[in-house]
């Protein structure tokens, strides 16, 4: 490989995913996200699946460059079937994989080549849910409820006020179907098709996507410049 091949980075991102939100609910981890894929402010792509089973114990989310996200499952599949071949009777947790993740971001940021995501690791194991998030430069913490992108400005504050430790599935869906309504009204990269994933003790799912019921009669919507006018 030349040197020219050598010193390639992603230097800006390109094709980039919007926010993902997720909770901690009775059962397990539930995880929202749109579909959309956009090339610089063209929503380009309309099917781009940003949420990924991980073993047996773990689902990720991701926001930011789509190539970058792809490089991080190769990654992660690779870590997965070293896990397996050790045929020892266990397997990495979320929290492992979190780790993992967390050292690989910022072991990229301090290359000076940055994988330009932010992620969501959630999971559950031996009745233990885990769900943290990491950045483009590695930081990272855990909660009961996250969001990446413009949703840790819009969506936390209604997981704040909404959210409660025993939510059935079906009331942990309609709160995220609430957070995605809003980021689908606020955020011009937001797309309404979305697809929501759930992991329990049972395993993953990755639900099929729909479409949001919306409302767009809301006098601001109508004349969003009302009261705003300009000198020019």
């Amino acid at each position: 490989m030349d040197s020219k091949s050598e010193s390639q980075r992603t230097l800006y991102p390109y094709v980039t995913g919007s926010s993902v939100v997720a909770i901690k609910f009775k059962d397990g981890i539930l995880m929202a996200a749109d579909m959309g894929g956009s090339y610089g402010s063209t929503l380009r792509y309309k099917s781009v699946e940003r949420l990924k089973p991980i073993g047996k114990h773990s689902l990720l989310g991701a926001s930011g460059e789509i190539s970058d996200f792809q490089e991080i499952m190769r990654y992660l599949d690779e870590l997965i079937l070293n896990d397996n071949m050790w045929d020892d009777g266990n397997s990495l947790g979320p929290k492992e994989v979190h780790n993992y993740l967390t050292r690989v971001m910022y072991n990229r940021r301090n290359k000076f080549n940055p994988l330009w995501n932010s992620l969501v690791l959630g999971g559950i194991k031996k009745g233990q849910k885990y769900l943290g998030t990491v950045n483009m430069i590695g930081i990272n913490y855990e909660d009961n409820h996250v969001a990446t992108g413009l949703g840790n400005h819009l969506a936390r504050p209604i997981l704040r006020d909404e959210w409660n430790e025993n939510l059935s599935f079906e009331e942990g869906v309609r709160l995220l179907e609430k957070c995605m309504r809003v980021l689908l009204y606020r955020d011009r990269s937001a797309v309404n098709k979305i697809q929501i994933s759930r992991i329990t003790e049972e395993g993953a799912t990755v639900f099929p996507p729909y479409s949001l019921k919306t409302y767009w009669e809301f006098s601001a919507f109508k004349n969003p410049t009302v009261g705003a006018e300009g000198s020019w």
